[in-house]
Order: structure tokens, then C-alpha cells, then sequence
């Protein structure tokens, strides 16, 4: 832990004359500065990183809508390797999200060579944990099986999980770029990279998926591979092509910003280059982000594997419920990237971070408030856009029914770790959720689901209930971190 002088005691580099780092009214900090004016602030910042964040997911909605509509075991094989991929490679986004204190605290304190050399040190230290999780994940599948899995699902699930292991890796240094350049308050190039990979990944899903794809009723073009790549496989395919879109965008981005800050700035950023001193440090602060995905990817893929033990239809219902879910989530997890950044700012100023950290908790709370009374009012018309399977979507809009009570909790747990992220710490919110989902939630959801028979719905639950009480403590510690000086890491 290091102290930093205030922001006006420390020497300006003029590395932000191109508007590539934030020595502007938005990410200046006042401790002064009005109740109202730092929440237009965040709510400025949370809105292009939130839609860039629903475009993220949307990737994976459209990819459900298309394969819902054509295979049943397909889709709930598809369904079941999303997951699995997401659980495997969890660990490397959360290695990649140590960027997010590192690199906002260095830009609040006006250190541009620490920032950088910490996108190196983050670039190299997620790439390297990329191909071991990815062999563990495909070597995963085949214990699907003994698990008790219905056969159906696991070649299309092996094939969607293998089809989509490149992409990942994309996917992984696309956050990492995206958490540098939001930390720069350049909101705009990950939101172009989600718009234009959103784009790609219908025409390409819809192309390898159906065998052909309508160009606005003017032609059809008929896919190159024939029925070689239908079903799940084409949907990895599809999934992997629009993650490299986002990874190249945002390169692109950063290695413009590069270009015009080695112009303006009294230091060469080439020679800022990370050593293994920073990707120790990377990994050591990555670790347990890390491993709190781990644990709260790995109860959802857990419940997502369970399901697939009651059956096609509660394995279906389950993937719609969680991918509705998942989406209207991206609005709490693009207020709390936005208050991750104006945290780590405060604190790299030497600032007090309580009231922007409060003032983003109350932003997502009030957002995904918003999304519940949707999913509440129109549960039965959202399944039945996902799927045309009478069975799945009566399951279906009962599980998103419970989903909507998730919505308040989830903005509260996601907005508070990431405050505590901006602050750099990580710790309680792995120990968090560690004892909430797995000690708590869990065994409720089993309880529920088998000796009481309420299947999927029961699962559901017993997860709620683990989410509300991560919500609570999150909350909690920020409310306790912030209340003292909170020092640099």
C-alpha cells in the first residue's frame, strides 16, 4: 500500500491534451462536490458502458433465441456449455479485472506509466492462465455423463464448449482493454466493438445455425459449410468470431490513444513496459476477483447442471431465466464499473471515496428495480421470444418471475464489489460470496429442489436467497471500508 499527494500537489505530465486521460471536470474529484453532481457523473459514465455491457450479453441472447428455435437438445446442450465455458475461464476475467483498481487509481493519481504497465503486465498474466483453464473446461465434458447429464445434451455441449475456447481468449484481453480505456473515461470504443460484434454474430449464427441467412427478404445466402456446423457448433463458431471483433476494436482504440500520448507526454510509454514484478502483482491482486467469479459463476453452472439432471425442459427454462437475467444485469455492472472508476480516481487523489461509492449503489439499486417490475409483468411474453417449446416457456416464465426479486439484490452486490474493486478490496467480497452462494444458497436450492420437489423452481430459490444475503454484506463493508482514509494499493 502506498500513500499519493493530492491531485494538485503532483506534477502534470500533460499526457491528457488528446483527451486520453482524465484531467477533465469528470474525473477530477472534489470532496466538496454536490450530491447531484457526482451522480450526473456516474450516470454519464455507467450509460456507454452499460449498453456496451447489454450488447456483451446480447451476444449470448441471440445466440439462445436462434438455436431455442430450431433443436431442443441443441439449445439445452448450448445452454449447458455456455455455462461450463463461462465457470472454466471465470478465473482469467477476474485476473483481468485487477486492472480496474490499478489502473483508475494510477490514472487519479496521474501516473500514466503505471497504468500502462499494468495493461501489459494484465494482457500477459490473463493470456497465460487462457490455455491450462480452457484444457480443464473441455476435459470437463466428459464427466458430464457420470454426473448423470442426459446423453442428448453432451455432444452438443462439448462441441459448443470446444467451438467457443479461442474466442475466450479474445474475450479475455477485450476486458482488459476495456478496463484501461474506462478508466481513461473513453466509454465509446468497447460500445462501437459490442454494436459491431452484435452484428456479426447474428449474421453468423443465423448463417452456420439455420444453414442460411435473409438479407432483408432482398436474397438469401446459404451457408459455405452446409449442415457441418448447425446447432451448438455453429453457435461456438459464431460466439468466437464476434469475441475477436471486440478484442480488435478495442486494440485498435488503445493503440491509437498510444500513438497520440507518446506526442504529448514527457516519458516514452515503450519503456513503461511491464516485467514479472507487475504480473506478480497482477496475479496476486486478480487472484481473489478471480476466485469470487469462480464461486459465483461456479453455483450458477452448478444449478445449470442440475438442471440438466431434471430433464430438456428445466435445463431450457433454466437458460432462458438466467440469460434475461444476465442481461438486465449489465445496467448494474456498467453503474458498477463507473463507480469502480470513480472510487479508484478518489483514491488515487487522495480523496474521501465514500460518497461516490453510496451514490453508485443507489443508482443500480434503482435501475434493476426497474427491470423487476418488467420481468414481472411480462414474464410469459419473454420466454415465449426465446423459445417455441409450450413446456419451456410456462417453466420458463415462472423462473424469471423469481428473477425479478433477484433484480434489487443483484444491482446492490454488483455495485458494492465493484466500489470495493475501486478501492482495492477484494478479499471479503470472495469470502462473501463464497459463504453466501455456497454455504447458504445452495444447500437451500438442493433442499428445495429435491426433498421438497419443486425442481427448477425450488433452485432458484435457494439461489435468491444466497444473492440476498452477498447484497447485504457487500454493502455492509463498503459502508465500514469507506468510513476511514482508504489508502493507494
Amino acid at each position: 500500500m502506498s500513500s499519493a499527494a493530492p491531485w494538485c500537489e503532483r506534477p502534470r505530465l500533460g499526457w491528457n491534451n488528446e483527451g486520453d486521460a482524465p484531467m477533465n471536470s469528470e474525473a477530477s474529484f472534489s470532496p466538496d462536490r454536490g450530491e447531484a453532481r457526482e451522480l450526473r457523473t456516474i450516470a454519464r459514465l455507467a450509460f456507454p458502458i452499460a449498453l456496451a455491457q447489454f450488447g456483451l450479453t446480447l451476444l449470448g441472447l441471440v445466440d439462445v433465441a436462434i438455436i431455442g428455435h430450431t433443436s431442443p437438445t441443441d439449445f439445452g446442450g448450448a445452454a449447458l456449455g455456455r455455462s461450463i465455458s463461462w465457470a472454466g475461464i471465470s478465473f482469467a476475467l477476474g485476473v483481468s479485472g485487477a486492472l480496474e483498481p490499478l489502473a483508475a487509481q494510477a490514472v487519479g493519481a496521474n501516473e500514466p506509466e503505471v497504468a500502462w504497465r499494468s495493461l501489459g503486465a494484465t494482457v500477459a498474466a490473463g493470456a497465460g492462465v487462457w490455455l491450462p483453464l480452457t484444457a480443464l473446461t473441455i476435459a470437463s465434458t466428459w464427466l458430464l455423463e457420470p454426473a448423470g447429464i442426459d446423453p442428448a445434451l453432451i455432444a452438443p455441449c462439448r462441441s459448443f464448449v470446444v467451438a467457443q475456447a479461442p474466442g475466450q481468449l479474445f474475450f479475455i484481453l477485450f476486458i482488459a482493454a476495456k478496463t484501461f480505456l474506462q478508466a481513461h473515461s473513453r466509454t465509446s470504443p468497447p460500445l462501437v466493438a459490442a454494436v459491431l460484434a452484435n452484428i456479426l454474430n447474428y449474421a453468423c449464427c443465423t448463417l452456420l445455425v439455420r444453414g442460411e441467412l435473409d438479407l432483408f427478404g432482398l436474397a438469401r445466402v446459404a451457408s459455405p459449410f452446409g449442415s457441418a456446423v448447425k446447432g451448438a457448433l455453429g453457435a461456438g463458431i459464431a460466439s468466437s468470431t464476434a469475441q475477436f471483433v471486440l478484442f480488435a476494436v478495442t486494440a485498435v482504440s488503445i493503440a491509437r490513444m498510444h500513438r497520440r500520448q507518446r506526442k504529448v507526454a514527457s516519458f516514452n510509454i515503450l519503456a513503461s513496459r511491464a516485467g514479472m514484478a507487475d504480473i506478480k502483482r497482477v496475479i496476486r491482486i486478480g487472484t481473489p476477483i478471480g476466485l469470487q467469479l469462480v464461486a459465483e459463476f461456479g453455483i450458477f453452472s452448478i444449478v445449470a447442471i442440475i438442471a440438466g439432471r431434471l430433464g430438456v425442459v428445466a435445463v431450457g427454462a433454466h437458460q432462458i431465466a438466467i440469460s434475461v437475467a444476465s442481461f438486465t444485469f449489465m445496467g448494474a455492472l456498467g453503474v458498477a464499473g463507473a463507480t469502480a472508476v470513480r472510487v479508484g480516481h478518489a483514491i488515487g487523489q487522495n480523496a474521501p471515496c465514500r460518497r461516490p461509492g453510496l451514490i453508485g449503489i443507489g443508482l443500480g439499486a434503482a435501475f434493476m428495480s426497474v427491470t423487476a417490475v418488467v420481468l414481472i409483468a411480462f414474464p410469459r411474453a419473454i420466454a415465449e421470444a426465446f423459445t417455441s417449446d409450450p413446456h419451456v416457456a410456462a417453466l420458463g416464465a415462472q423462473l424469471l418471475a423469481i428473477a425479478a426479486a433477484f433484480q434489487l439484490f443483484d444491482g446492490v452486490q454488483a455495485v458494492a464489489a465493484g466500489a470495493l474493486r475501486g478501492a482495492g478490496d477484494l478479499r471479503f467480497a470472495l469470502l462473501s460470496n463464497l459463504g453466501a452462494h455456497w454455504l447458504v444458497g445452495f444447500p437451500l436450492a438442493l433442499i428445495l429442489a429435491f426433498p421438497m420437489k419443486l425442481g427448477a423452481i425450488g433452485l432458484w430459490w435457494g439461489l435468491l436467497f444466497g444473492l440476498a444475503v452477498v447484497s447485504v454484506l457487500l454493502f455492509w463493508r463498503f459502508v465500514t471500508v469507506s468510513a476511514s482514509h482508504v489508502r493507494r494499493m
